[in-house]
């Protein structure tokens, strides 16, 4: 008798746990399949559309998306239409701007009549600048992209990776990347209109997806603005392939000074806007440009100046190795100062002396009666009375 009862319990909750899968792999079965596209047309739009086969149990659609690598994630309630069992949804590019080249993705939240709620699979594209017809032309680890010139115009962007390649490597150890990609705009127009930046900005690195941006014009110095553009651009691309999450750590005066002193044809102006500096004792101290550069163009080109012969003259003092060292330690995330102390076993401020010393010509006592003028002039005003009393004193 008590075996026929275990019997008759075990049947019974089989025949539930078979019931139960049973409904679930019905249920699963009903669930609407998604079949996506994409068409866009860059700095204006992008429509994403999805059709589901059955359609009859939709309720709603909307549509999440994200560039790689952001942590932001977008989202847009789909216009739903159940006769042609067909959502859409529009993204404005003009109100918010994403990356060119950049792959987005994207999937579906569809809620059906029956009140479920469920995710699709994830799907992607790349949002390309379909604005220009792209040529390519491939040196690996290199890949340039252009729409406008011949291919002198690729061959010269190749050949100042390559050589800014070697130059990094040379500064601080950089590492040999995989695959950078490089897309050359005709103009600076364009170049913003794509990136959506500021006016003046003529290049740009998205080292997270490995691309560079840069712009050249029609002025006969496209060579040199290649050779100036292309090598800034991949530093930082480098520098990201390091230090990884760490690369936001970096000091401003670090990031941008290796970038600059990798240039292979140097901005003539940071020379001009040094000696204008020290003439006028306005230099920016070091340590105001740790965590980011001025907006004002004339101020963030001296940034840029002081930032480049400060990283040369550390490089040409203490070594590549010790450089590279220097780029891992702030990695971590330790403060401007801690960092040069740690590696180089010397203060900022101190460092800081050296170079305008070295550099600049600013001797340690001139900086120190430069600063102390104001002082003494004060104190001359002081004692000068007390002076001319003693004076009248003694003839009394």
């Amino acid at each position: 008798m008590r075996g026929f009862r275990r019997l008759w319990w075990f049947v019974v909750v089989g025949l539930m746990v078979l019931a139960a899968s049973t409904s679930a792999a019905r249920a699963q079965e009903k669930l609407p399949q998604a079949f996506p596209s994409v068409s866009y047309k860059f700095g204006e739009q992008i429509r994403f559309t999805v059709r589901f086969k059955p359609a009859k149990g939709v309720k709603a659609v909307s549509v999440l998306y994200r560039p790689a690598h952001s942590a932001e994630l977008l989202s847009g309630e789909m216009t739903w239409n159940a006769d042609k069992g067909e959502a859409i949804f529009v993204h404005d590019l003009r109100l918010r701007h994403l990356p060119p080249f950049s792959r987005i993705f994207y999937w579906f939240r569809v809620k059906t009549q029956d009140g479920r709620s469920y995710s699709t699979a994830s799907f992607s594209f790349v949002l390309e600048d379909n604005r220009f017809v792209w040529e390519k032309m491939s040196a690996p680890p290199f890949e340039a992209f252009w729409y406008r010139g011949g291919v002198e115009v690729a061959q010269a962007a190749l050949n100042a990776a390559y050589d800014g390649l070697m130059r990094a490597q040379k500064i601080w150890l950089a590492p040999t990347p995989k695959q950078v990609s490089i897309y050359i705009y005709a103009n600076n127009a364009d170049l913003r209109s794509a990136l959506g930046t500021e006016p003046w900005v003529a290049a740009h690195a998205s080292p997270e997806f490995g691309s560079l941006f840069v712009s050249v014009g029609r002025n006969g110095g496209e060579k040199d603005e290649i050779r100036r553009l292309v090598p800034h651009e991949l530093a930082h691309y480098l520098l990201y392939q390091q230090t990884g999450i760490g690369y936001r750590s970096l000091p401003a005066w670090l990031n941008e000074g290796l970038a600059s002193v990798n240039e292979l044809s140097p901005l003539p102006d940071y020379s001009v806007a040094l000696k204008r500096a020290v003439a006028k004792k306005r230099l920016i101290p070091i340590e105001d440009l740790c965590r980011g550069f001025p907006k004002e163009a004339g101020v963030a080109l001296l940034a840029y100046a002081e930032s480049a012969s400060f990283t040369d003259y550390l490089s040409r003092r203490y070594g590549r190795t010790a450089m590279h060292n220097l780029v891992d330690v702030y990695a971590q995330g330790v403060d401007c100062r801690t960092g040069v102390q740690r590696v180089f076993g010397a203060s900022l401020g101190d460092l800081e002396s050296d170079w305008q010393a070295d550099a600049l010509g600013i001797s340690h006592w001139r900086k120190v009666l430069s600063n102390l003028s104001p002082w003494l002039l004060l104190v001359l005003v002081l004692l000068l009375p007390l002076a001319v009393g003693a004076v009248a004193a003694m003839k009394t």
